[in-house]
C-alpha cells in the first residue's frame, strides 16, 4: 500500500512540475530540419526502370546537400496528363523537373525527332552515341529556347519492339494491323507499311490490347515488360533501331533560384549517374527486357530481311522526307546531313 501511494505521489508531483513549467529542463525531441528547396520531379511512369534512375539521382542530391534539397515524385498518369503536354507542364512550372520522351513532343517540336526516326541507324550503340553527342548542343538550345528549361542529363530507352497478338513474319502481316504508336515518325512508318497507327497512352495500352482495340504496340522491350504486355500479346517482333532520348529537364526559372553550390551538386550527380551511364543502361535494360518477356512465354520473332527492306524503303521515301518538311526544310536537312547522313549512308533534301 505504501509503495502504491509512493508511485501515485511521484506521478502527481511530475504532472504538477510540468504544469508549473518547472519540468521544462527536459530535452526536446529534435525535429528534422526543413529543406530549403523542395523540387517536384515528374517521370513518365513509375513502373519503368528509368524512374528508379531518377530516384537514385534524387537521393544522391539530397544526401550531398545535407537535406537542403528535397524531391517529391509524381508521374504523367498521376497528374492526369498526356506525354504531349510535357512541354507545357515544364514551361509553366507545374513541376520543377520532368522526364521527357522526345517522341511525345515531336508534334510541337519536330526537330527533336531527328534521332528518333525508327530504323534510321544500324544496330550499333557506338554509332548512336556518336550521333547523340553531335546532336546534343542543338537539343540543349531547343530546350532552353522552347521549353524554358535546363538540360540536366539524358537517359536512353532502347530499340523498339512490336508486341503483337498476331505473328508478323512477312511485310504483308503488317497490313491492317491496329498498332499503338508513340511518335509521328513511328506512325508514318506503320502507315507506310500498311498498318493502322493508333495513339494510345502508355498506361492504357494493356487494356486496349486485352479488349482488342489494338492488335500490337510499339515500345522498348523493358517498357512493355514493366506493363506486363506479355500477358496480352504473344509475339515480340523486331526490333527496329531507334535512339530514344529521355532528357531530364529542370524549369529554368527554378534552376536560376538555386544557389550555385546546389546547382553544381545537381549537375555533377546528373553527369555521373545518368549521362555517364546512359548507353550502358540502355543496353542492360534492352537485354533484360527481352529475357524477361521470353521468360513469361513470349516468342521472340526477329524481323526478316524482307521486312527490314520494306522498312528502309518507307524510311527513305516517306518518313525522312516528311520529317524534313515538318522540321523546317532547308535547315533541318542541313543538320541531318551534318550529323546523321555520314553514319547512315544517305542524305536528306528540302525537296524530298
Amino acid at each position: 500500500m505504501k509503495r502504491t501511494t509512493l508511485y501515485l505521489g511521484s506521478a502527481l508531483l511530475g504532472a504538477l512540475l510540468v504544469l508549473l513549467g518547472i519540468g521544462g529542463w527536459l530535452p526536446a525531441v529534435a525535429q528534422p530540419a526543413k529543406p530549403d528547396f523542395t523540387l517536384k520531379l515528374m517521370g513518365i511512369n513509375r513502373t519503368v526502370p528509368q524512374y528508379r534512375l531518377w530516384e537514385e539521382y534524387a537521393q544522391a542530391v539530397e544526401k550531398r546537400t545535407n537535406g537542403r534539397v528535397k524531391f517529391e515524385f509524381t508521374s504523367l498518369p498521376e497528374l492526369g496528363f498526356g506525354g504531349a503536354e510535357t512541354i507545357r507542364i515544364t514551361k509553366t512550372g507545374v513541376v520543377d523537373i520532368a522526364e521527357f520522351y522526345l517522341g511525345y513532343v515531336a508534334g510541337e517540336l519536330p526537330m527533336v525527332e531527328m534521332l528518333e526516326i525508327p530504323g534510321l541507324f544500324p544496330a550499333d550503340q557506338e554509332v548512336m552515341q556518336k550521333a547523340f553527342q553531335a546532336w546534343k548542343p542543338y537539343l540543349v538550345k531547343l530546350i532552353d529556347e522552347k521549353v524554358n528549361g535546363h538540360l540536366l542529363a539524358t537517359a536512353f530507352a532502347s530499340d523498339q519492339f512490336l508486341f503483337s497478338k498476331k505473328p508478323v513474319r512477312r511485310p504483308e502481316d503488317l497490313k491492317g494491323l491496329k498498332t499503338r504508336v508513340h511518335s509521328v515518325s513511328i506512325a508514318q512508318l506503320v502507315a507506310g507499311l500498311g498498318g493502322e497507327p493508333l495513339t494510345v497512352a502508355f498506361a492504357e495500352v494493356y487494356t486496349a490490347l486485352e479488349r482488342g482495340t489494338l492488335d500490337a504496340a510499339f515500345t522498348a522491350s523493358f517498357a512493355g515488360h514493366s506493363q506486363k504486355w506479355y500477358e496480352v500479346t504473344k509475339y515480340l517482333v523486331g526490333p527496329v533501331t531507334q535512339v530514344v532520348q529521355l532528357p531530364l529537364v529542370i524549369n529554368k526559372t527554378t534552376w536560376k533560384k538555386l544557389p550555385q553550390d546546389i546547382q553544381q551538386i545537381m549537375q555533377e550527380e546528373a553527369n555521373q549517374r545518368i549521362d555517364a551511364r546512359g548507353f550502358a543502361l540502355r543496353d542492360t535494360w534492352h537485354k533484360g527486357g527481352i529475357e524477361g518477356n521470353v521468360a513469361k512465354g513470349m516468342e521472340l520473332s526477329p524481323f526478316t530481311p524482307e521486312i527490314h527492306a520494306a522498312i528502309k524503303e518507307v524510311l527513305r521515301t516517306q518518313v525522312v522526307p516528311s520529317w524534313v518538311k515538318r522540321a523546317g526544310g532547308q535547315e533541318a536537312a542541313r543538320i541531318f546531313n551534318e550529323i546523321v547522313a555520314p553514319l547512315v549512308g544517305f542524305t536528306a533534301t528540302p525537296q524530298s
